[in-house]
């Protein structure tokens, strides 16, 4: 399948990409703090869960992907600019311009001796447990505009957020590891999760770490 974008640096084409991908609007920031993504498994309104002595817990996810063909010659980390110790930031979060306002070293240029003329767009596999493997297009600019950081946190944001629209709206049904679910009442938000990293696998594919943030 070949994937539309636009030839302008980071001018990543929303639009066409909605259209090919059948999420048929564009994101915006505020769709993404609406109650159908917020509400959602491991978060509870319960009083309980509002208590003094509950806190909150990332998990990673573990992407069915095998041991054998992580590369891990190149990683991207993504951290939170004012939290010490920061291993990663709300997914949400990114979906803002440059990546949101607390994404360290956004401005950061990625790849810097990647030719582009050789490579324009990188695959994001999403292997999420008990669903198809999937693959996205990332849109990683040109050798006069390549793309930061910030502009690749806010493509693998709304890649994601894609994904978890097509699971909440049934596009994409899973097959097992049902602890997992994603959407609907009793599945995991897309507002739970954090972008840890952006790792090679192979070649051009590529998949991101993400940490569910849980209540316990």
């Amino acid at each position: 399948m070949s994937y539309p974008y636009k030839n302008d640096g980071h001018g990543f084409n929303y639009d066409m990409h909605n259209a090919a991908m059948g999420i048929h609007e564009v994101v915006h920031p505020h769709q993404v703090s609406g109650d159908s993504f917020l509400g959602s498994k491991g978060i509870s309104n319960s009083p309980a869960s509002s208590s003094s002595t509950s806190r909150r817990a990332e998990t990673f996810v573990p992407m069915n992907i095998q041991r054998g063909h992580r590369d891990g010659s190149w990683t991207v980390l993504f951290q939170a600019n004012a939290e010490r110790n920061s291993m990663s930031i709300p997914l949400h979060e990114c979906i803002y311009p440059s990546g949101g306002m607390r994404l360290k070293d956004a401005q950061e240029i990625m790849f810097p001796t990647l030719d582009r003329n050789q490579a324009r767009v990188f695959n994001l596999i999403i292997a999420w447990p008990g669903y198809d493997t999937l693959e996205y297009p990332i849109d990683i600019g040109t050798n006069e505009a390549p793309i930061t950081r910030g502009g690749l946190a806010r493509q693998i944001a709304y890649q994601f957020f894609g994904f978890f629209t097509q699971c909440n709206n049934g596009m994409l049904t899973q097959k097992s590891d049902f602890k997992w679910k994603v959407g609907g009442p009793d599945g995991y938000s897309f507002n739970q999760m954090n972008l840890s990293t952006f790792w090679n696998v192979e070649g051009t594919s590529w998949s991101a770490s993400v940490r569910v943030l849980t209540v316990v």
